[in-house]
């Protein structure tokens, strides 16, 4: 394809063919995006040969084999979120120059807190709604690291996750906590038959650990173990501590109600044990826009350690 400069003479119809195709991407192919966009497969694929040859590249390889970006196409995912995240942000701060606010609110969430009583963003969200009803708010759920890159490109305008790490492009402060426990199912050879082992066996035994840089992954090389086993969600960590063969941290508010049926035990221990500090996140530069400054807001009054003195920094 003869390449041609987009961003030269970007038009409204161009933003359209970027849409499609973020969409497209994202369903994982034509087939599954014509249910996302509610337009035939034969249109869609127009649409994606318009942009291609807009563009000049080729996005993506699909036939008989299967859907796939191609390197390019993975660029130009990239960089058209963060081009239609920054007009998305342009229209709400200049809407919020015309008296009421409106607009979308896309706020992403580390998996696993709704069990935490100490969490009150449903609150949160009922006092925002009330408050701001012309902005339409989208709730999305992601690990740590997609939930830094979605901030800082604009996908995402607030973040709330578990603290692991400062970033001078982030502005954090703290929510709320919870406490992580050792858990175990019965059947596991160290538990059997109400059994207490000691600390010793329990640090020999097969642990199973998150897969990706997060406070779990810190504390285990602080407590000097090592995982046999990873998973990539809290869900995965109970499936392999329920097969008798791991054992494994879980959130306590979490693992309660696994308790409650018999199938995890919590395994009390003095240093096999640790507490895990939840922040809402924002991005500094740009600047939050008036909807993320009002969330954050809520969020601060529902959560008292969220507003405690030298914390939380100023965004309005």
């Amino acid at each position: 394809m003869k390449p041609r400069a987009l961003l030269n003479n970007l038009a409204e119809a161009d933003l359209r063919l970027l849409r499609i195709f973020i969409a497209i991407a994202e369903s994982g192919g034509l087939a599954a995006a014509e249910l996302r966009l509610n337009i035939s497969r034969s249109v869609i694929s127009r649409h994606l040969k318009d942009l291609e040859t807009r563009i000049g590249v080729r996005l993506c390889e699909r036939g008989r084999s299967g859907f796939a970006l191609t390197e390019e196409g993975h660029t130009v995912l990239d960089a058209a979120r963060r081009l239609l995240a920054q007009i998305e942000g342009f229209r709400r701060e200049v809407a919020g120059l015309h008296g009421g606010m409106r607009g979308e609110l896309n706020l992403v969430i580390f998996d696993k807190f709704i069990t935490n009583p100490d969490c009150h963003l449903a609150e949160t969200i009922a006092d925002f709604g009330l408050q701001a009803p012309g902005v339409a708010l989208n709730v999305h759920v992601a690990s740590t690291s997609p939930i830094e890159k979605g901030l800082l490109e604009g996908q995402f305008q607030v973040g709330i996750h578990p603290f692991h790490r400062a970033s001078d492009s982030l502005l954090s402060w703290p929510l709320f906590s919870e406490q992580m426990s050792l858990y175990g199912a019965p059947s596991h050879p160290l538990l059997r038959d109400g059994a207490m082992p000691d600390e010793a066996a329990l640090r020999g035994a097969g642990l199973v650990g998150l897969g990706y840089h997060s406070p779990n992954m810190e504390h285990f090389w602080r407590l000097g173990l090592q995982p046999v086993a990873r998973a990539h969600d809290q869900e995965a960590s109970v499936l392999l501590i329920r097969s008798g063969r791991y054992l494994g941290f879980l959130p306590d508010h979490y693992a309660r109600a696994f308790e409650a049926e018999g199938v995890l035990r919590r395994i009390p221990s003095d240093t096999l044990q640790y507490r895990c500090d939840w922040v809402v996140s924002v991005a500094r530069t740009p600047a939050p826009g008036r909807i993320a400054r009002h969330f954050t807001s809520c969020l601060r009054e529902r959560h008292p350690q969220a507003g405690a003195a030298g914390e939380a920094p100023c965004l309005v």
